[in-house]
Parts: C-alpha cells; structure tokens; sequence
C-alpha cells in the first residue's frame, strides 16, 4: 500500500525553481510512480518501506495535481500550487498566533487575501498511535478570514510581504513549541559531536533521574490541573478587567506555571521535537527556514552559537541541501518585574550575533527596538515578520547581503574609540545621544557612560575623560533598555561589545 508522508495534502505548496522531493511509504520492492504537471518520477521502495522521488523543477502556478501510484492504487491530491515555501520554526514568539498579536482581531476580519497557504505540523511529544491519527488529519489550508488567525503572526506578515513581492503563492509550514530549547530540535547524535551538547544531555538526564512514565504521568496531570486553573483565573480576570496589563493580570492570577514535569515523553526533552515534527516533514522541498528561538536558552548563553550551528547542519543535511538560508530573529528587550538586569539577555544576543557572522548564509533581524517590560511574549509581531520578508528580499531573492547594521572594525585615536558599521550605507542616526546605551571601559574594564558622536555616516566616536586609553566599547548591554542607534532608514543596530 503506497503512502506520501502526511504533509502531501490537498492545496499544498511545492517550492518553485527547484527539485520537487515526494517521498513516503510502501511496500519494499513495489514500483512508484509520481507525477506534477509535465514532471514525473519514478523508484522502487527500499527494503525499509521507504520512498523518495525528485520531480524537475516547475515554475510558478496552481491549480495543479499530484499524482503517486503504485499497483494499480493511485492517490491524486488536488489544487497543489507552486510558489515560496518556507518553514518557521522556534519557540513561542514564533507559535503566537495572529489573532492573539497586536491588532491581529482586527487584522484577521479585514484580511482579503488569497495567495497565503499554511501547513501546521502536529504538535506530539512521542511517535505514538495519537501522532499518527494527529499527522493523518493535519492539513493545508489557504489563509482566510476564518482561519488566518491560527497562523504564526510572524509567520503572516512575512507571508504578506512577500507573496506582494514575489508575486506567487507563498506556503508556511509552522514547526514551533513554546519553552523548547534549541536542544529539542536537532538530533541526539547531533548533539553529542559538541561538549555543550553532551552537558545538555546530561543536565536533562540527571533532571529526570530514575522517574519513570508512570510517575511522569502523575505529576504531568498535577501540573495540567495547575495550568488549568490559572487559565481559568487569567480568563475571568481579562473578562472582568479587559484593560489590565499583562503585568496586572499576573499580580492578581500569579505567574505562569512553569518549568512542566521533566521526563523522557515531555516535549522538552533534548532531541524529542527533532523525532516528532522534524523528521517526519524532511526534506519537502524549501526555499528556506524562518527561526525565533533563544529564550529557553538564555541561561546557557555561553554555548548557543556553537549550538546553532548543529543545528543549521542538522537541517540542512536533513533537507540534503547546504545552501538553505536560515533567517532568525536576534531577541528583544525583556526583564521580568522584580528581575535583576544580569545582562544575561545582551550576552545572548551577542552569541546571536556571533551565529550570524560564523554560519554561512544564514542573516539575522535585530529587535532591539522591541520588546515589553515583563512580558517575555511581546504583542507586536509585524516587526519581526517584516523585517524578515526584507531580508529574504534582499539577501536570498536578490544576493544582496544581509540588512542588519552590525558593529564592524574599531580604531583608538588619541583617547577616543573609532567603530564603523556593516549594512549601513544610508548611514546612522543617533535618537537620543544623551541616553547611556553606550559604554566605554580602558585596560582595567571598568565601563563607564561614553560620550558618542557620529564622525562619519557610518562611523562612531565615543570617548570619556575619564578613560584616557580606551580600549572596549559596548552598546545597549542590558536586558531591558532603550535603543537609540538606527540606520537613516529605521533599521536598529545590533547590540555589541567589541574591544581592542
């Protein structure tokens, strides 16, 4: 009996320009054969009840079918469209939905569009028979008024940028849970080629200790409980009180219940995600991946570039396919009421930024200019997802380089620090120069507020008397804060630190 792997559904989006990989399962031995338009393929199932056929490349187009037979048996899957197709994946900032972002209500009542299609990988823990009834009735949906709320608001507003750009369908396959580590999304064998990830494995291990299923079944229902009841405290207290902030709402309610019980079916478990939502959709033909993760690893922000790199290889090996960009969101501002500003935030947007520089084309969005003050899930998602619909305009669809201005060479002159930019031909403009987002420090790296001038379009002076021999400067270093560096056309700079 042959079967295409549960993403192959009615009004599905093929990438367009390139290979279209079909694969699924049957019977070993048996002949398949598959066809798109003028494109057909053929094989033989491998002794493992797998199959995979590569298609020609198509252009642009809908309305298409797909047929896969085999025996006598077809299966004919209508109104596939060729277009864009892109995964988001991530943790809650890429889950939230439209309707629950800035606006979304209203945006999901007036939207009007046609050329938005989305596929919602089911969310299991374990491969199990629930998994498999999940994935059966997962589908494509084309993006309407009815049932565009439900998509990845990130996910939407660069779908609408660029099917405007693109002039084609664009298909997103939304790949997230919230709270997950990088760690949940690439593979055990993956994780262990790097010492950060064996410490991963290990801290997760000794989380669980000798708990077995059934005990995590217990406490898991505890918890559920829990969180129901707070949900219910959260619904009758915004019902009553629709105006409360989210800060007022959690004074009233307590906070979120978290971390969730720790064990060996949880979703965040190290490489659990990579089983279950990963493996299964690889390696349907892609354009590229979207990624807004990073929170759940702030504390660990010593090892996240070396990790982001397993996983761009992981990926990219999986896709079989080197050159897919990854396009990711660098972390806004954010500090818990109470918190103590650690820096911990900065630390891991500069291991953000080192990820960008080290992995080859892979392109980052700064957000430095956003975020909400003890709210870890910011409301305004058309940021993020238009900033990134510009930087695949720029850097995959016209090779342009990247877009994000980001700390370049510095110089000491006499006793002032010199620093230039990349992506910041248009030039910078300095909001507020008298904010302290910039800080200088000498030999003994003591920082102190710095005074900062523009010396060029793209090029800062800063220096403070009290520092006679600069030797580091850095720039919005702190959880939670102004940003006052932009380019002349309103994209903010990345938070640095960079020293002779």
């Amino acid at each position: 009996m042959v079967k295409p792997a549960s993403i192959f559904k009615d009004h599905m989006v093929v990438q367009r320009g390139k290979a279209i990989k079909v694969f699924g399962t049957g019977t070993p031995g048996e002949e398949i054969r598959v066809s798109l338009s003028e494109s057909r393929g053929n094989t033989t199932v491998d002794q493992d009840g797998s199959w995979f056929v590569s298609l020609r490349p198509l252009p642009a187009g809908e309305g298409l079918e797909l047929s896969v037979s085999c025996q006598g048996e077809t299966i004919v899957i209508h109104d596939v469209a060729v277009g864009e197709v892109w995964l988001d994946g991530g943790q809650s900032n890429m889950e939230l939905p439209l309707r629950d972002s800035e606006n979304g209500a209203e945006v999901c009542q007036t939207y009007r569009g046609s050329r938005i299609r989305f596929y919602q990988v089911p969310k299991c823990a374990v491969m199990d028979a629930a998994q498999a009834e999940q994935a059966e009735a997962a589908s494509w949906k084309i993006a309407d008024a009815a049932n565009v709320g439900d998509l990845s608001a990130v996910a939407f507003y660069f779908a609408c940028q660029l099917a405007e750009r693109q002039n084609c369908v664009i298909g997103m396959i939304d790949c997230y849970w919230g709270g997950t580590s990088i760690a949940c999304w690439m593979s055990r064998e993956q994780l262990c080629k790097l010492s950060a990830g064996k410490q991963v494995l290990a801290e997760y291990a000794a989380l669980v200790g000798d708990k077995t299923d059934e005990q995590y079944d217990l406490e898991m229902a505890e918890y559920e409980k829990e969180l129901q009841d707070w949900e219910k405290r959260v619904a009758a207290m915004q019902q009553k009180h629709p105006e409360a902030t989210w800060r007022e709402v959690c004074n009233v309610c307590g906070r979120f219940p978290w971390p969730q019980p720790a064990g060996w079916k949880s979703p965040y478990r190290p490489n659990g995600l990579y089983e279950t939502m990963i493996s299964p959709i690889a390696p349907y033909t892609l354009r590229g991946f979207l990624y807004y993760q990073g929170e759940e690893d702030v504390q660990r922000y010593a090892c996240y570039s070396d990790l982001m790199q397993l996983l761009v290889k992981q990926w990219r090996r999986d896709w079989d396919d080197w050159e897919l960009p990854l396009l990711f969101v660098q972390l806004p501002m954010f500090l818990e009421e109470g918190q103590e500003d650690d820096k911990s935030w900065a630390q891991q947007r500069q291991q953000q930024l080192i990820a960008s520089k080290m992995i080859q084309n892979t392109g980052m969005v700064c957000l430095a200019d956003c975020g909400e003050y003890d709210n870890i899930h910011p409301l305004d998602k058309k940021t993020p997802g238009e900033r990134l619909a510009r930087l695949a305009q720029q850097m995959v669809y016209e090779k342009k380089g990247t877009i994000t201005p980001t700390a370049d060479q510095m110089f000491a002159e006499e006793e002032s620090l010199y620093l230039t930019f990349n992506d910041a031909e248009q030039g910078l403009i300095l909001r507020d120069a008298g904010r302290n987002a910039f800080e200088i420090a000498g030999k003994d790296g003591c920082f102190v507020p710095a005074q900062v001038t523009l010396a060029a379009d793209n090029m800062l002076r800063a220096d403070n008397p009290a520092v006679p021999q600069p030797r580091a400067l850095r720039y919005a270093w702190y959880n939670y804060g102004e940003a006052i560096l932009f380019t002349r056309d309103g994209l903010a700079v990345s938070p640095f630190w960079k020293q002779l």
